[in-house]
């Protein structure tokens, strides 16, 4: 787990799967309501794939290597849903997260992973539930290997799709709506804080709308529930 303490640095390396409803400035906003107070930054270019920010051949890969050497607290790690595609894109994301972790430590940070939420509808030949289970191994089996703790954003949205009838999806039907923002928020906010994400205040949604998704999250978080 994340030993936290105000004042951290977080730096969130991935694609839309973080910025799109502005998840790390929405996370800091809520959690500084309750009291918990961190910087952000994000280098999360839309499509972009844990591949492409670790190659250092690229100027790209360059500057997310420069940026990480910045002085960070906690680097998170967010792949493209294209990870699960098949066996070849699957040893590229190992090989990516060996290089970028082995790259936080050696700056003093101490990476986590984002196991992503999926899309709505079925992508390389996966429902939504099975893309789930197949980022859960994944990135399970990385954690191990390399003792790094991870934000299973992933098993909260495979809960929410057995148990509850929220659409979590925007009408582009891969990017989260308000309900699957808010739901990655909390996960998020139990997993680094340690406490109940009915701690937060409603955001965009009504009260009992982010009840039931903050229980999603603190089920997932501090019950232990797994795909």
């Amino acid at each position: 787990m994340i030993k936290f303490k105000n004042g951290m640095k977080f730096l969130f390396i991935g694609n839309s799967a973080t910025y799109v409803n502005e998840i790390p400035q929405s996370l800091k906003k809520l959690a500084e309501a309750a009291g918990f107070y961190f910087e952000t930054a994000q280098i999360t270019p839309g499509g972009y794939t844990l591949r492409q920010h670790a190659d250092t051949s690229t100027e790209h890969g360059k500057k997310v290597l420069e940026e990480i050497k910045r002085g960070y607290d906690v680097v998170f790690l967010q792949d493209n849903g294209n990870c699960v595609a098949d066996e070849a894109h699957e040893v590229a994301c190992r090989d990516a997260v060996s290089h970028l972790v082995r790259a936080i430590r050696e700056s003093g940070a101490e990476p986590c992973f984002y196991v992503r939420p999926p899309t709505s509808y079925e992508r390389f030949g996966l429902s939504p539930l099975s893309q789930c289970e197949s980022f859960d191994k994944l990135f399970s089996d990385m954690a191990k290997e390399h003792g790094v703790p991870c934000v299973y954003v992933n098993r909260a949205f495979a809960y929410a799709i057995r148990n509850l009838e929220y659409d979590l999806w925007c009408e582009d039907r891969g990017h989260t709506n308000a309900y699957g923002a808010y739901l990655i928020i909390c996960t998020f906010f139990a997993t680094i804080f340690g406490l109940s994400a009915t701690r937060l205040g409603p955001w965009r949604l009504d009260g009992a709308d982010a009840t039931a998704l903050a229980t999603i999250a603190d089920d997932v978080v501090f019950r232990g529930i797994s795909i």
